[in-house]
C-alpha cells in the first residue's frame, strides 16, 4: 500500500472515528437531559408518562413498556387513591411476584440487549401490535431487589446489540430504579396524609378534596351522586362499658362493612368520632336509599364481637342527600348545602329511634324503617 492509499485509510478511520465519537456525545446529551427531566418529576404519574411515553420519543424507539413487581397491591392502591386511571397507561404493567423477570435476566440484573424472542420476551411486550425485531431490557434494582424492567423495543434487528451503549442504559437503568423509589415514597406519604389512621379508611381532608372534584364532575356530567352520612348509634355507651379499645374496634368493624358495601370508586371517609361518610359517585336517591338500608342491615345483622368474645349489639343509623347538576350554580356553596343535608337527615334518624336511614328530599324529611334482613 502507497504511503497516499495509507494516509486515505487512515484519514477514513479518523473521519469515522470522529463521527462516533459526535454521535455518542449526542446520545449522552440526550441521555443527561433525560435523566434531569426523570428528577423534576412531580407526581408519579408524570414520572410513569415521562419513562414510557417521553423516552420513545426523545430515543425513537418504536416500543416500550414498564413493568412492576407489585406483590401486595401497594403501588396500584396509590394510583387508585390519587384518582388515576391506570388504563391510562396501556403499556404499564404489574406483576405479583419477579419469577418471570428473574427467568429472563437469569441473575445477571444488567441491561440485556438482543433480538426478541416471542416464547421468551412476550410477557414484556403485550400490548405491541407488533413485535420488535431486537429489544433492550433494564432490570430496575432496588437494594440489590429486581423491583420491575424497562422494555425497549425496535423495528430494526440490528438496533440493538451487546455493542449498543450498554453501559448507557444501565446508567440510565439506575437512574429510573431511584427516580421510581422517591416517587413512591412520596406518594406514599400523601397517602398516609389524606388517610385515617385507626380504620384506614380516608379522612376529612381527602374527604373534602374529593367532595369539591364531584361537584365539578356532577355540574359537567348532569349526573346525580349521593352523600351517606352514617353515625354508630349510642357510641359514648359503648365507650364507657367496654373501654375505648373496644370502641375503636367497633369503629374499624364499620369502616371494614362500608368498604365491603360500597363501588370501589364510592369515596368513603372517617367523617370524625364515630361519624363516617361516603359519596356515591353518579347514584340517584333510590339507589342511595338501598345501599344505605343493605349497611344498617348488615351491622344491625348480629352483635360485634370484640377480642374478649363479648357480644356487644350495634346500629347506625344513616342520613342521606342527593345532588342533581341544575341545583349548582355555586360550588362552594352547593357542597356546603349537600353535606348539611345529609347531616340534617342523620340528625331526624338518630332522634326518630336510631337504626334508620332518613332521605333528605327537597325540604323534607323521609325515614326509611326497612325491617332488617334474616340470616342468610
Amino acid at each position: 500500500m502507497s504511503t497516499v492509499e495509507q494516509y486515505t485509510e487512515l484519514k477514513k478511520k479518523y473521519k469515522a472515528m470522529l463521527e462516533g465519537a459526535r454521535r455518542n456525545e449526542n446520545i449522552l446529551r440526550k441521555f443527561h437531559s433525560f435523566e434531569i427531566q426523570l428528577m423534576d418529576c412531580e407526581s408519579l404519574i408524570e414520572f410513569i408518562d415521562t419513562v414510557i411515553n417521553q423516552s420513545r420519543t426523545i430515543f425513537n424507539w418504536d416500543h416500550t413498556t414498564l413493568i412492576l413487581v407489585d406483590p401486595e397491591y401497594d403501588i396500584q392502591r396509590l394510583f387508585e387513591h390519587s384518582d388515576s386511571d391506570i388504563a391510562e397507561n396501556p403499556n404499564l404493567f404489574f406483576i405479583h411476584e419477579n419469577t418471570c423477570l428473574n427467568k429472563i435476566y437469569q441473575g445477571l440484573l444488567s441491561p440485556l440487549l438482543t433480538l426478541y424472542d416471542l416464547e421468551s420476551h412476550a410477557i414484556l411486550f403485550p400490548e405491541t401490535q407488533s413485535q420488535p425485531a431486537s429489544i433492550a431490557l433494564l432490570p430496575l434494582l432496588h437494594k440489590d431487589r429486581l423491583i420491575g424492567s424497562f422494555n425497549i423495543g425496535s423495528d430494526d434487528k440490528n438496533r440493538f446489540d451487546e455493542n449498543a451503549g450498554a453501559d448507557f442504559l444501565k446508567h440510565l437503568a439506575a437512574v429510573i430504579a431511584v427516580c421510581l423509589d422517591n416517587n413512591l415514597a412520596r406518594e406514599h406519604l400523601k397517602y398516609l396524609g389524606l388517610i385515617d389512621n385507626l380504620t384506614g379508611v380516608n379522612n376529612r381532608r381527602f374527604f373534602d378534596q374529593r367532595l369539591m372534584e364531584e361537584i365539578s364532575r356532577i355540574r359537567r356530567s348532569g349526573n346525580p351522586s349521593s352523600c351517606l352520612f352514617i353515625d354508630a348509634d349510642h357510641f359514648k355507651q359503648i365507650n364507657d362499658t367496654y373501654g375505648h379499645q373496644t370502641g375503636d374496634q367497633v369503629l374499624r368493624y364499620i369502616a371494614q362493612v362500608l368498604r365491603e358495601q360500597v363501588r370501589q370508586i364510592d369515596v368513603v371517609a372517617r367523617y370524625g368520632g364515630e361519624e363516617f361518610t361516603v359519596i356515591l359517585l353518579q347514584t340517584a336517591p333510590e339507589k342511595a336509599r338501598e345501599i344505605a338500608d343493605r349497611i344498617r342491615q348488615q351491622i344491625a345483622r348480629q352483635p360485634f364481637i370484640d377480642e374478649n368474645s363479648e357480644a356487644i349489639p350495634l346500629t347506625v343509623s344513616i342520613g342521606i342527600s342527593t345532588l342533581f347538576a341544575d341545583e349548582i350554580t355555586d360550588n362552594e356553596a352547593a357542597a356546603a348545602r349537600f353535606i348539611e343535608e345529609a347531616d340534617q337527615a342523620l340528625y331526624t334518624a338518630k332522634n326518630s329511634g336510631r337504626n334508620r336511614t332518613v332521605c333528605y328530599s327537597g325540604d323534607s324529611l323521609s325515614s326509611n324503617d326497612v325491617p332488617d334482613l334474616p340470616e342468610p
